[in-house]
């Protein structure tokens, strides 16, 4: 009984044992100077914590996790963290590409991945033969977590952004915007997946021929929740032999059947400048001056996201309700507006900071109760 008492207690123990943090800065002092350097030194539970800057060339790009549970995650989030694979079309290069069986516990989190180029590439479970799949990450029966990544200007033939065959991944506050695929899926290509994605932003999108320059989901079952499909030329979502785009409580232009959808000009702060913040009469987040700004409009896709989705650490007031997009649920939320000046001074009982403790204010408050954090 002893003897199953302490294989017990070291069995237990090893569960809770917390693993290392490798830290990598390509100009600075730390463990590597280059990602993929750190991530072939780590084992499972290890986080690879990058430091800021711009990280280029080999060791720095086609980022191969070889099917470890570990997480890289940038030090202060993508605007801070970018990875430039400095790619072309005679010289392909993606972002991070994942082909080795990884699951959620396999993390990406808080990098921009840019100029990224998918290279040919030869499998019999793709579509076609040989492709050029998936710019900034390409998951090959894989299921990744990709979380709070900014993936912009990347070309490939399809899935420019993201591609996806065979797994099934959690994609979640991410900006995917302004990447161009030849055959389709400029934003994102699925194929034979099921994803699961919220509080994306999707725009600007495009590609030359094929469809669904926002999202291409083939054989695939996706869902999305809390999402922004908008400005993606000249579809948004598309769907080809068989599966199914399962949306709710997102905003995507020319609609889509589902609860809580709407169709409606996300009215973002600068899609010239790569801005997916939503304008707000009572405020929006000023990311190149570090201030709150006031808009003359207040977006519709504010507190308008899944009722039960938790606020995170939207700043107050934000309506109880979580907004859509990729800066939902985040500190960088917009802010939302009554029809006059914010509460200078928090009311207790206020839950949606509206100046008022009202019925709205329990509401709110039974949705939540007890919920699990």
């Amino acid at each position: 009984m002893v003897a199953a008492a302490v294989f017990l207690v070291l069995g237990g123990s090893v569960g809770f044992t917390h693993g290392r943090t490798i830290t990598v800065d390509d100009d600075g002092p730390a463990d590597f100077a280059a990602i993929q350097a750190a991530i072939d030194d780590s084992n499972d539970g290890d986080t690879v914590l990058v430091a800021d800057g711009t990280y280029t060339g080999d060791g720095n790009r086609d980022i191969d996790f070889h099917g470890k549970a570990i997480t890289v995650k940038s030090e202060n989030g993508p605007e801070s963290c970018i990875i430039d694979c400095n790619a072309t079309e005679y010289d392909g290069h993606r972002g991070f590409y994942l082909h080795s069986g990884e699951d959620p516990n396999s993390e990406i989190i808080g990098f921009t991945m840019s100029n990224c180029y998918a290279p040919r590439e030869c499998d019999p479970l793709p579509p076609w033969p040989c492709s050029y799949a998936g710019g900034g990450i390409r998951c090959k029966r894989s299921s990744p977590t990709i979380r709070q990544c900014r993936i912009t200007r990347n070309w490939a033939g399809g899935g420019a952004g993201i591609h996806c065959v065979a797994g099934n991944p959690i994609i979640a506050y991410c900006t995917i915007w302004g990447n161009h695929a030849v055959n389709g899926g400029g934003g994102m290509e699925i194929y034979s997946s099921n994803p699961i994605i919220s509080n994306c932003t999707f725009s600007g999108n495009s590609a030359r021929y094929g469809g669904g320059d926002g999202i291409f989901a083939h054989n695939s079952n996706q869902v999305l929740t809390n999402c922004i499909v908008w400005g993606n030329v000249p579809e948004e979502i598309y769907v080809f032999g068989g599966g199914a785009v399962t949306a709710s409580y997102c905003d995507i232009r020319g609609g889509w059947p589902g609860t809580g959808n709407i169709n409606a000009d996300p009215c973002f702060a600068d899609t010239n400048n790569g801005d997916y913040h939503l304008k707000s009469q009572g405020g929006r987040w000023e990311p190149n001056e570090g201030r709150w700004a006031i808009d003359e409009v207040t977006s519709a896709c504010i507190d308008a996201g899944e009722p039960m989705s938790p606020i995170g650490h939207e700043p107050f007031p934000n309506g109880g309700v979580i907004n859509m997009g990729a800066y939902g649920g985040t500190a960088e939320a917009s802010k939302s507006y009554f029809g006059e000046a914010p509460c200078e001074t928090i009311v207790a009982g206020d839950v949606n900071g509206d100046c008022r403790v009202d019925f709205l204010d329990f509401r709110l408050m039974a949705l939540h109760w007890l919920e699990a954090r």
